[in-house]
């Protein structure tokens, strides 16, 4: 049985560009980082594979950054939207999702303005260099 989660993994292109935008504009601090082993072509499936890991703490739960610098890659998010089958999302909780999101509008790429969901919390999507979705949530007041 599961006994807990550990991390959420996410493929980037650029391991600058993402910690450019995980690490300096939301504020998750580094934890580790270290290069792909050599058992990593066997873990993915995917012959030669080279490049890096950077782990980020997202608050007691972990963000993995993995930039495969070989071999070449496509980028998935291109043409996906958030209701595609196999798109995926990382959520981080916010204290206040409407102070973020104008802070943030001119630097990042946002779906859509905040809202407020059936539950009382506010979310909104934006998305990380890559396109990949990143949900910003500030939980429903108590």
């Amino acid at each position: 049985m599961v006994a807990t989660a550990t991390h959420y993994g996410l493929n980037v292109s650029d391991m600058d560009d993402a910690l450019a935008f995980y690490r300096d504009l939301l504020g998750l601090e580094v934890d580790r980082e270290f290069p792909v082993s050599e058992v990593q072509s066997d873990i993915v499936g995917v012959d030669g594979v080279e490049g890096d890991i950077t782990f980020l703490d997202a608050g007691g739960f972990s963000i993995e950054l993995i930039a495969y610098d070989a071999p070449a890659n496509d980028n998935v998010h291109d043409s996906a939207d958030g209701h595609d089958v196999g798109v995926g999302h990382v959520c981080l909780e916010v204290d206040d999702v409407w102070a973020l999101y104008e802070d943030l509008q001119s630097e990042a790429e946002f779906v859509n303005e905040p809202k407020t969901v059936g539950n009382g919390a506010q979310i909104t999507y934006m998305r990380d260099p890559d396109g990949n979705y990143v949900e910003l949530m500030e939980p429903p007041a108590e």
